[in-house]
């Protein structure tokens, strides 16, 4: 609910993104901490890089709207390629940025420029991405109330899908299990 509502001052929509992976990326990793807590951290922690990369994406969404809403005058095959880019680089930006802004800690514009590589150099990553974000949407427009639980998922699943990639790229370590006694 957090990050819809962020999502929906778009000024906060990068900083309740980052903020929502890190919750997901602690809940994924089994760790324990108050879910305020860690809210309050990754916010803390994050916010700026969050909120200029979120303001990043603002233009981009705008390009996408506008040539959607060119879709009447010029049909399907005059604004699907530019609609393709204009998502493309939308998923970039909240799918592989926000997540680095939240999970290392560079500068701004490295954050979106390693973003930016990695989404592109793993096209089957951000594919899937995609059709989990098209699949979704549909089931959202076709059942409203999905909308409180399939961004929510979504995220998660990704939230799980890059923990993996970084472990298996060695850019993180991975967390020690737990013994039982």
């Amino acid at each position: 609910m957090f990050w819809l509502v962020s999502l929906g001052l778009v000024v906060t929509a990068g900083a309740g993104t980052a903020v929502a992976y890190e919750v997901c990326r602690r809940y994924v990793l089994g760790k324990d901490g108050g879910l305020w807590a860690v809210a309050t951290k990754a916010l803390r922690q994050s916010w700026r890089q969050a909120t200029v990369i979120g303001l990043l994406a603002v233009p981009v969404a705008a390009v996408g709207i506008l040539t959607l809403s060119y879709l009447p005058t010029l049909g399907l095959a005059g604004v699907l390629v530019p609609l393709l880019v204009a998502g493309l680089f939308l998923l970039l930006l909240v799918f592989w940025c926000l997540p680095l802004a939240a999970r290392f800690t560079n500068p701004t514009w490295r954050q979106v420029r390693n973003g930016l590589t990695l989404g592109l150099t793993t096209p089957s990553l951000t594919f899937l991405l995609g059709i989990a974000v098209v699949l979704g949407g549909v089931a959202i427009w076709n059942f409203m109330p999905a909308v409180f639980v399939v961004p929510g998922l979504i995220l998660l699943w990704w939230c799980y899908l890059l923990e993996r990639f970084f472990v298996a790229r060695g850019y993180v370590q991975p967390e020690p299990e737990e013994a039982e006694v």
